[in-house]
């Protein structure tokens, strides 16, 4: 099944043991990693706050916000995100968001994508968990819009079959070859839309947790946004 989607965004969460041994792995993988694979110049300028949960962001500022460009098969593209460092007691937390974003600067929307665009998401494979190396782990979710005049009903059994495999199409093209695809693990609804959760927990060390989220009901994204 061929199918465009809209929108795509892909949201990165790694937490971190504030009393490891190496305490700023996640500053520092933003700065050698995530920073020059998605072009960005702005630095992370961490400041430890008190509280038990605190943004740690200088200048008392929530995320970093950052615009970039990416190009596929000679078309080049905006993507917008944010960076969101926080400390919850002893666990560093970052959340890391780059998306095509729902409209284009003239206010227009911006065109529904081929699958390949997401591994424009997801640079040199830099936001798998062998690449960020949290010590408490991580999650990837990624969220894309499948677009209701595109004509796909969502009740009966047949088609619920085929946004799973949608989802599952999404997430080999956002995994490089390299890389084992986590296992299906179950699936749901949230917000009223599809959501499919990979990588079974009991796999140990090569554990890879990824949610794939498809938005086929108006406002889903707006409650994710509004609890995000």
């Amino acid at each position: 099944m061929t199918r465009k989607v809209y929108a795509p965004n892909v949201h990165l969460f790694a937490f971190h043991w504030k009393n490891d041994n190496q305490p700023n792995q996640l500053w520092d993988k933003y700065s050698s990693i995530l920073s020059q694979k998605f072009g960005l110049t702005k630095p992370l300028e961490i400041e430890e706050q008190i509280g038990y949960r605190v943004n740690l962001l200088k200048h008392k500022n929530v995320a970093l916000h950052f615009e970039s460009k990416v190009s596929l098969d000679g078309t080049q593209f905006s993507i917008t995100g944010r960076v969101t460092p926080v400390r919850i007691h002893d666990t560093y937390g970052l959340a890391f968001n780059a998306r095509r974003p729902e409209l284009d600067e003239n206010g227009k929307k911006t065109n529904s994508l081929e699958l390949n665009f997401l591994k424009l998401l997801n640079p040199s494979e830099c936001l798998m968990p062998k690449e960020i190396g949290s010590s408490l782990g991580q999650t990837l979710l990624l969220t894309v819009w499948y677009k209701e005049k595109q004509g796909f009903p969502r009740k009966s059994l047949q088609n619920r079959q085929k946004l799973r495999e949608l989802a599952d199409n999404c997430l080999r093209e956002f995994i490089p070859n390299e890389y084992s695809y986590p296992d299906f693990y179950r699936e749901g609804q949230l917000f009223g839309s599809s959501i499919f959760e990979y990588g079974v927990p009991t796999q140990g060390k090569d554990y890879c947790h990824v949610l794939v989220w498809i938005f086929c009901e108006t406002g889903s994204d707006r409650k994710f946004t509004r609890h995000y």
